[in-house]
């Protein structure tokens, strides 16, 4: 009974980790030649997006080390356009979040990757009924559009010829 017990105890966890954001580190997705990588950031949104592919690298399985490759997350920056006003209020509804950067990679003296742009675009309705609601949303959309950053950053770096064949 206590082995049965066991069993399904394994079996019930195995169902939740997933549900509760356990990853098992797999480390494959990561190509051999990028393994150890860190992540430099400069600008005013360099930090936050080096952050952001650091931590899909790590969700992958990567560990920085000194004698990896490094990637450089250059001139980051995010900005904010008014796309739609209120006729009534005169209040901004719409807004257009742009992220801008220029990425590269480099090993040691070896440049993997040349200086490349990278444009993101989001959308933002403004919710003027509840500000707290509009800060909490956009801060959620600032998220968003570091995630896709770095995810599109990360494929590109992936899609070098290169990097690919040490895979």
């Amino acid at each position: 009974m206590s082995r049965l017990f066991r069993l399904c105890t394994i079996f019930l966890l195995g169902l939740t980790l997933p549900g509760c954001g356990f990853h098992l580190e797999e480390g494959a997705t990561v190509p051999t030649l990028l393994q150890g990588a860190t992540v430099e950031g400069s600008g005013p949104a360099g930090g936050s997006l080096a952050e952001a592919v650091r931590r899909e690298l790590e969700r992958d399985g990567n560990t920085s080390s000194t004698k990896g490759p490094v990637i450089h997350i250059d001139s980051a920056s995010i900005s904010q356009r008014i796309t739609s006003i209120s006729p009534s209020s005169g209040a901004a509804l719409e807004f257009l979040n742009t992220l801008r950067a220029t990425v590269s990679v480099t090993r040691g003296r070896t440049l993997l990757l040349p200086p490349q742009p990278l444009f993101v675009e989001h959308s933002f309705t403004y919710n003027s009924a509840n500000p707290l609601a509009t800060t909490a949303q956009q801060m959620d959309n600032q998220r968003q559009i570091l995630k896709e950053g770095a995810n599109r950053i990360l494929n590109r770096i992936f899609s070098v010829p290169q990097v690919r064949q040490h895979s």
